[in-house]
């Protein structure tokens, strides 16, 4: 082993056992780490515009197209985004991606059933507006469903009869399902 690769080792580690230093020490910057554990999950555990922008952008890059027509939109916690696409190519075909706030993961393609319309089920992310603000479409459902200590543990925009955002909202005690219009004025509030 030459000098240059042993010094490269030595500071792959030290860099491995500071990190693993400061992850232990349950901080993060002059935080707790519980208490940004806590906030986290109150603002919807990372489920934000910039994700759903960037989950959109790289699907668009994608396909090379401008803006690609979904079926569904599915946004977890802790920055997880699942969308199922038309493919502009083969509009007769669906594909299923997850995107987690940087990688975009290969498609798995998606039955479709002979009887599925799939013209009035796709949208686009411009027909959604709430989706562009996912930070006050969370902190809407949180007011809107009355639950104490609720969490947000997941949004999914789909289109039946319109397009409409289902919020989940949970607590240890209780489940709501806030519904919002695509402009992200609640529309229901549903007890579960």
């Amino acid at each position: 082993m030459n000098l240059a690769s042993s010094q490269v080792r030595s500071a792959l580690w030290t860099v491995a056992i500071a990190l693993t230093a400061a992850s232990l020490s349950g901080c993060i910057g002059a935080v707790d780490r519980m208490d940004f554990d806590n906030q986290m999950r109150e603002r919807g555990g990372g489920l934000t515009s910039e994700l759903v922008r960037d989950g959109f952008d790289s699907l668009a890059h994608s396909y090379g197209v401008g803006a690609v027509s979904v079926t569904s939109v599915d946004i977890s916690p802790i920055e997880t985004l699942g969308v199922t696409v038309r493919d502009p190519g083969k509009p007769s075909q669906l594909d299923r991606f997850s995107f987690d706030g940087v990688i975009l993961g290969e498609p798995s393609p998606v039955q479709v059933s002979v009887t599925d319309d799939l013209d009035a089920r796709s949208f686009t992310l411009d027909q959604v507006p709430a989706l562009s603000n996912v930070e006050k479409l969370v902190d809407d459902a949180l007011a809107s469903s009355g639950v104490d200590d609720g969490e947000v543990t997941g949004i999914s925009v789909s289109r039946t009869a319109a397009i409409h955002a289902s919020v989940m909202v949970e607590s240890p005690r209780s489940r709501v399902l806030v519904v919002f219009e695509p402009d992200g004025s609640p529309f229901l509030v549903q007890p579960l």
